[in-house]
C-alpha cells in the first residue's frame, strides 16, 4: 500500500507541475503564445518578455511558485508518516519540477522550474531559497549575466544546505537536479560569450529555431 502511495504522488505532483501557468496566463489575457516569443520558455521571464506586463508576470510567477507548494502539501496528505518524510518529498519535489519543465500538457516541453522549485522548498524550510537568491544576486551583481548567477546559484544551494542543514541535503540536491540540467546548455553561450546579461525583454525568435532551448 506505501509503495502505491509513493506512485500516487509521484503521479499527482509530476500533473501539478506539468500546468502551464505561463501559457495559460498568457493565453488568456492576450492571445498569445508564449512558446512562439521572447524565447519560448514557459515561465516568469519570458512572460514579461512577451507581454510587457508586471501583473501578468507576477501572476505566472505566483502560480509556478504555487504549484510547488500544492506538491509540498500533497506529500504531506499522503505520506504523514516522520520515517518516510524525505523520500516524500525527494519525489514530490523532483516531479514537480520535471513537470514544471516536460510538461504533459506541452508535449513535454516547458520551463527551467526555478520558481516551482522555490515554491516547494520555501515550506521545506525557507532558508534554502534564501540561499539560492542571496547566491545569485552576488553573482549577478559580480558578472552582470543573470543566467549566470542562476547556474551557480543552483550548484552552490545543495553545498551550503548541506554545511548548515544538512538533513534537507536530499531534498535540496533532488530539486536543484533538473533546475540545473535544464540551464546546463547556457553555458556554452557563456563560455563564448554570446549570453545575454541583464536582460528582460529580447527579439522574439522564430519558434523552429534550433537555438530557442538555449536562450530560453
Amino acid at each position: 500500500m506505501t509503495y502505491l502511495l509513493y506512485i500516487l504522488l509521484s503521479l499527482l505532483c509530476y500533473v501539478v507541475g506539468s500546468i502551464p501557468t505561463a501559457f495559460i496566463v498568457v493565453k488568456l489575457f492576450t492571445g498569445k503564445n508564449v512558446m512562439e516569443h521572447g524565447t519560448g520558455n514557459v515561465g516568469t521571464m519570458n512572460t514579461h518578455r512577451t507581454t510587457n506586463s508586471k501583473v501578468l508576470t507576477l501572476l505566472v510567477l505566483l502560480g509556478d511558485l504555487g504549484k510547488g507548494a500544492v506538491a509540498y502539501l500533497l506529500a504531506g496528505l499522503l505520506i504523514p508518516e516522520m520515517d518516510n518524510r524525505t523520500l516524500a518529498l525527494v519525489l514530490a519535489g523532483t516531479l514537480s519540477v520535471i513537470g514544471h519543465n516536460y510538461s504533459l500538457f506541452l508535449q513535454f516541453k516547458g520551463g527551467k522550474g526555478l520558481a516551482t522549485g522555490a515554491g516547494f522548498l520555501a515550506l521545506v524550510h525557507p532558508g534554502i531559497v534564501g540561499v539560492w537568491i542571496g547566491a545569485w544576486i552576488v553573482v549577478m551583481l559580480l558578472t552582470r549575466i543573470m543566467v549566470l548567477g542562476q547556474i551557480i546559484a543552483t550548484v552552490v544551494t545543495p553545498l551550503i544546505t548541506w554545511l548548515i542543514l544538512p538533513e534537507h541535503l536530499p531534498v535540496s540536491f533532488a530539486i536543484s537536479l533538473p533546475v540545473f540540467i535544464k540551464h546546463a546548455p547556457r553555458i556554452k553561450n557563456i563560455l563564448n560569450g554570446t549570453e545575454p546579461k541583464l536582460y528582460y525583454k529580447v527579439r522574439d525568435t522564430d519558434p523552429s529555431s534550433t537555438d530557442k532551448e538555449n536562450k530560453g
